[in-house]
């Protein structure tokens, strides 16, 4: 028997899995001001940064943003 649990941000694992369901519910791209953000699907807060620089994709970038966002400043992140 299997549960269904959230993923949890307090390990790498976890915290990709939030970055993948926070891009499933997409994600902005603001070409005129050179920004991205993804909504966390935690703590409902907007994570935005940087677009990403030559040699990055946009998944890559949302998912560090994410995970930083996880780690730092969302309110059931694991430092809290």
């Amino acid at each position: 028997m299997t549960r269904n649990t959230a993923p949890s941000p307090n390990t790498k694992t976890g915290r990709a899995a939030i970055a993948r369901q926070a891009r499933r519910h997409g994600y902005f791209h603001d070409r005129d001001n050179f920004t991205i953000a993804v909504a966390c699907p935690l703590g409902r807060e907007r994570a935005s940064g940087a677009q990403p620089g030559h040699g990055q994709s946009v998944i890559q970038a949302l998912d560090a943003l994410m995970d930083d966002h996880l780690l730092h400043d969302c309110s059931k992140g694991p430092q809290q």
